[in-house]
């Protein structure tokens, strides 16, 4: 299950029907910083391009910004519901395309971090 697997993760930058948000297992907020924003245009377009060295740039720079975005007491039944909230209402089509950006995350993080 998707809400599942996001929840066991690291924070990270998803874009989601042309919005961006913070979703991993210790946040779940829009993103609105703009640096925040086209990193993860830039790291989509150096991980399509397979452009090793950027790609890994870019990918720290988001989790970088994810961790500063972490938000103090941590609440766990919040981010949990927050993100229920986002997913039940997505369509099959843009549900999709998030599984794959998370699956995109998890061979990036094995890599770069792993």
């Amino acid at each position: 299950m998707l809400l599942e697997e996001l929840l066991q993760q690291p924070g990270f930058i998803y874009e989601i029907n042309g919005k961006y948000y913070f979703l991993g297992k210790w946040i779940c907020k829009e993103c609105t910083e703009v640096d925040a924003t086209d990193s993860v245009a830039m790291y989509q377009m150096c991980r399509k391009q397979q452009e090793e060295q950027e790609t890994n740039m870019y990918f720290q720079k988001i989790r970088a910004h994810s961790d500063f975005a972490l938000e103090i007491p941590y609440n766990p039944a919040k981010i949990k519901s927050d993100m229920e909230a986002i997913l039940t209402a997505l369509s099959d089509e843009t549900t999709a395309a998030l599984s794959a950006q998370l699956e995109n995350f998890k061979e990036d993080l094995a890599k770069y971090c792993g």
